[in-house]
């Protein structure tokens, strides 16, 4: 069985970190986990420190200079040989009672890698 790593990058609503927070927290990721293959779930924040070696050499920085533009991270655990049927399984999910999504999600945007 392959292991995959799901990064989700999200912003929330000017305002509405608490109840976002709050909803990501308490709602979503538990739907999240009940998709088979879904194994494992963590949420991180932004920091003001960063690093970057953009010039070659290691320079301290905050995150406009590395271009984040997502304050929140969640990174997902997948198990499966073919991780096309959990995403197609949280897509369909999404919007309905099974999983609904806060208006407060502003934007996400995801990136899947394959663990080795």
């Amino acid at each position: 069985m392959a292991r995959y790593k799901w990064l989700v990058f999200t912003n929330c609503a000017p305002g509405a970190e608490a109840a976002f927070n709050r909803w990501y927290d308490e709602v979503h990721i538990a739907d999240l986990l009940r998709v088979p293959g879904i194994v494992g779930a963590r949420r991180s924040e932004l920091t003001q420190a960063q690093l970057t070696m953009a010039t070659g050499d290691p320079e301290l920085c905050g995150p406009e200079r590395i271009g984040a533009k997502h304050r929140f991270l969640a990174v997902y655990e997948i198990e499966a040989e073919d991780p096309m049927p959990v995403l197609e399984e949280i897509r369909a999910r999404a919007n309905t009672a099974e999983m609904p999504i806060t208006p407060d999600l502003a934007e996400a945007w995801t990136v899947l890698y394959r663990d080795f």
